[in-house]
């Protein structure tokens, strides 16, 4: 290629990009980074402006607590900051067995394996135990860690309306029954994967409906519990045991970075499972290891939510007050059943407006737009956090109540 041929490439390619980039303005869907300046507590500063915010998934307030904060700088100046090479080489230590062994306690599963982001662990669940003639079945809500997985595995992969079972059921019998017509029986094996709180519906997932088709059709059942471990069930162990499933699960996803207040993702099982994810999982293998800062800081808050169930209790408490006073108020919540809280207004012009509106009264809540979610249903995301305050809370309340006007205003 010659050196015009290159460089005409290249303007190509930027004028691509360039068009790209002003549809995202035109429709709405330009998107920057905001200038924060402070710890995630219930006020931050955001472009030196200090705001009560409702938007971060620190759901038990652990982020910044003293005793996490005082974790980490024992273990920084124990271990130092870097890792400084994978965990197969240099980068295990014992804290990072330790928070395993107690991860695979909570989850009530035989063993765990901690990768360096929850986005790691759900690429990793799926592109290493899905083989050809395998068929994967994914809500089409998941988290997109877990579609791109799916796809990332280069298997037959489905997806089905979300949360809808019956739906999944006739897509299963599909398969099935493709695999009829072909005169031989159905080769691989079918994986059923869900979220089991959706991150920007706050709704939780059919569980029992899934485990039942999953006994029926011979299916693994694999979930993503990111946004309800330390949240919801008997410990914060999440929807799998409120519901008393934890045999019925052949993987189960979880993260150190929202109720844990730190980074970085797990896996639990079956102890095959994991040790075929030393051994296989690329997305493990090939990264430097999290830092025992992190994993310090996400073990004391592992404790901390262990010892103080009031946290847990608090949030759902407080959640559902505001489901209810914004639903009385004729805000479409969806199917919210969690700390998560959509209001959905339908158009990004909506969504952008309120979210602005909000700011102007002292409220950070970033507008939500596709294709972070579907077109047309364009909304703000409130997320609760244990240690917001009863006036805090009231103030949230009045000023979302106070968007009708401008919401209505917004063609």
């Amino acid at each position: 290629m010659t050196e015009n041929a290159l460089s005409n490439a290249m303007q190509r390619w930027l004028e691509d990009v360039s068009a790209d980039l002003q549809a995202r303005r035109r429709d709405h869907h330009w998107r920057t980074l905001p200038a924060v300046a402070s710890r995630c507590e219930p006020e931050i500063t955001v472009g030196g402006k200090v705001y009560l915010q409702f938007c971060t998934n620190n759901y038990l307030g652990l982020a910044a607590d003293p005793r996490v904060v005082d974790a980490a700088r024992a273990a920084l100046d124990r271990w130092g900051f870097g890792s400084g090479a994978s965990r197969l080489v240099a980068g295990n230590t014992a804290l990072h067995a330790k928070l395993e062994s107690d991860l695979a306690r909570l989850k009530r599963q035989p063993a765990a394996i901690i990768f360096s982001s929850g986005y790691a662990a759900n690429l990793a669940a799926l592109k290493t135990f899905a083989a050809p003639g395998d068929v994967i079945f994914s809500d089409k809500l998941n988290h997109a860690s877990l579609l791109d997985g799916a796809a990332a595995s280069g298997v037959e992969h489905h997806t089905f309306p979300h949360r809808d079972c019956s739906r999944l059921k006739s897509r299963l019998i599909a398969a099935r029954e493709k695999a009829a017509r072909r005169n031989r029986p159905a080769s691989g094996r079918r994986w059923l994967v869900t979220d089991t709180v959706f991150s920007m519906d706050g709704d939780v997932c059919d569980l029992s409906s899934l485990i039942h088709l999953a006994r029926e059709f011979a299916a693994l059942l694999v979930i993503d519990e990111a946004h309800a471990t330390g949240v919801l069930g008997p410990e914060g162990a999440g929807v799998a045991a409120m519901q008393n499933a934890q045999s019925d699960i052949a993987l189960s996803v979880g993260t150190l970075s929202k109720a844990l207040g730190s980074v970085g993702g797990f896996i639990s099982g079956p102890q095959a499972a994991i040790d075929a994810l030393v051994n296989r999982g690329r997305n493990l293998i090939y990264t430097t290891a999290l830092p025992a800062v992190c994993i310090a800081a996400a073990q004391a808050a592992l404790d901390i939510s262990l010892a103080e169930p009031w946290r847990r209790e608090r949030l759902n408490a407080v959640a559902a007050h505001v489901r209810s006073e914004l639903r009385q108020a004729g805000y479409n919540c969806g199917q919210s059943d969690t700390p998560i809280i959509p209001i959905i207004l339908g158009s990004s012009e909506r969504a952008i407006a309120a979210s602005q509106a909000l700011a102007q009264m002292g409220i950070w809540v970033p507008a939500i737009r596709p294709p972070t979610v579907k077109p047309n249903t364009a909304r703000l995301r409130i997320s609760l956090m244990a240690t917001h305050t009863d006036e805090q809370i009231g103030r949230l309340i009045a000023a979302v109540k106070k968007l009708r006007p401008i919401i209505d205003a917004t063609i």
